[in-house]
């Protein structure tokens, strides 16, 4: 049987697996499911354990990702995020404005964010809405930068940007910070595994690349379970060899000694610690 990100396991052992599982899960208070392989137990917790998990990412990568999706100044795109919460994704305003771009929820919604709190959903709404400014005021920086802040009716309103003291100042600290750069290499955030992209790439930080080493080591690897299941074919070949095995009097050994009953696959245990593939 193949499994898909994992390989070839022997037919016959992964159906032996599963009654066995099934067997147990009525002699016990296990949570396992009735005939559902001790294998396929592993692979599901493991699957489960990747699905929204955060991932430690460098913020320059979110920011180049947006800025190519949406085609909007990169540097724009800092200078706003570091006006708006100084690159806090748990940031809130008085108002409810929500996260690293500061996102209102009705906005949020309108651009398609469902967790403004997430680093990534958060700075790929605000790029798009800054596009969408973009194209409204055919590349104005100082126009875009007053929509973002006090919105384009607003915007209309005063036919150019309004005269409030927060927009007046927010436009002027923008354009400040677009003069003199903004650095935001080395910072890191956490962002949901559901929103990295398919063909991205996602920088991991050492401890999370430790944590993740830590956890993978509690159980034997790939190449490990294939030794295991190389040598395990090749017992059982030569077990077929000497004759039947079931425990009959036909059998090599008879009774509790029989070499079916050493070689089962429910009683076989397995430490990394103990035995060694190699």
């Amino acid at each position: 049987m193949y499994i898909e990100g994992l390989g070839y396991i022997d037919d016959s052992t992964y159906n032996t697996y599963s009654v066995l599982s099934a067997t147990k899960v009525s002699q016990s208070t296990t949570t396992q499911s009735v005939g559902q392989s001790i294998f396929d137990q592993l692979l599901q917790q493991e699957t489960a354990s990747l699905t929204n998990q955060e991932k430690t990412v460098d913020l320059d990568s979110i920011f180049k990702e947006a800025s190519e999706k949406y085609n909007v100044d990169i540097n724009l795109l800092k200078a706003v995020a570091k006006a708006e919460s100084n690159f806090n994704p748990e940031a809130t305003s008085h108002c409810g404005a929500m996260g690293i771009m500061q996102l209102m929820p009705s906005t949020a919604k309108s651009l398609g964010v469902t967790d403004a709190y997430d680093p990534y959903e958060n700075i790929m709404g605000g790029a798009k809405l800054l596009s969408q400014l973009d194209k409204l005021y055919d590349g104005n920086t100082k126009l875009i930068l007053a929509g973002y802040n006090a919105g384009p009716g607003n915007v209309e309103k005063y036919d150019g940007v309004p005269p409030f003291e927060e927009t007046q100042n927010y436009v002027a600290t923008v354009m400040r910070y677009l003069d003199q750069g903004v650095d935001t290499s080395g910072k890191t955030v956490n962002i949901s595994t559901d929103n990295m992209a398919d063909d991205g790439y996602v920088t991991i930080s050492k401890e999370a690349l430790n944590s993740l080493q830590d956890k993978l080591d509690e159980y034997f690897s790939y190449a490990e379970y294939q030794m295991l299941m190389t040598y395990f074919d090749t017992m059982m070949n030569i077990i077929s060899s000497i004759g039947d095995t079931d425990g009959s009097s036909n059998s090599f050994d008879s009774g509790d000694d029989s070499l079916s009953d050493l070689f089962k696959l429910g009683s076989m245990q397995y430490n990394r610690n103990n035995i060694n593939l190699l």
